[in-house]
């Protein structure tokens, strides 16, 4: 097992997604990137390059669900590399939402359903997971590195490799919300924002 912090780690979240304009969650469940997220995730390969420079020592790796992986392979080109070389990780995937997923907050607002904000770190949504769920998975991932990493995921998993990295209580976990357009960049126990 590696001590991934004294790793650098870019963490890019999915671009815009169609569902993140409908004002669903989506979860494990998938939907298309939107033009502006497509054009998000070519504007973080220009600023991966930009900030990292050399790559070539990089592992990379993405979620297996189509908004990440999609983003990869548009980052990857945004960078100058080849879209397909990389690693997809099912300890990446977003947090299981269960029976809520792909409602709107005013469905789970009138269901009498916290909101995801609201969601204790042990709440589990029924046939779902708990954020406590998704830290274990991103821990293990995270432990099994073995260089450098571009990370593409989502915003719940991002939060927790953010998490883990700087050592951070659940309730600081759960504040954090990673935009779509951006990077950070985790490195040396720090965090650096590249980006909008």
């Amino acid at each position: 097992m590696s001590d991934f912090r004294h790793r650098t780690l870019y963490v890019i979240r999915h671009g815009e997604c169609e569902h993140n304009v409908a004002g669903r969650v989506a979860g494990q469940n998938d939907s298309p990137l939107t033009a502006t997220g497509r054009a998000q995730a070519r504007a973080n390969g220009v600023l991966l390059a930009q900030a990292a420079g050399d790559l070539s020592a990089f592992g990379f790796f993405a979620s297996p669900q189509h908004r990440a992986a999609s983003t990869m392979e548009l980052v990857r080109e945004g960078a100058g590399l080849s879209a397909t070389d990389y690693i997809a990780d099912r300890r990446l995937m977003e947090i299981d939402f269960g029976d809520h997923t792909w409602m709107t907050i005013a469905e789970l607002d009138a269901g009498g359903h916290k909101r995801l904000s609201a969601q204790g770190w042990d709440d589990r949504r029924p046939d779902g997971e708990s954020w406590a769920d998704v830290h274990d998975r991103v821990g293990r991932f995270l432990r099994s590195l073995s260089s450098d990493a571009v990370i593409v995921t989502h915003g719940g998993t991002a939060r927790m490799v953010r998490g883990h990295y700087l050592g951070l209580s659940p309730e600081d976990i759960l504040r954090y919300n990673a935009p779509h357009a951006g990077i950070m960049r985790l490195s040396q126990g720090t965090e650096a924002w590249f980006g909008e």
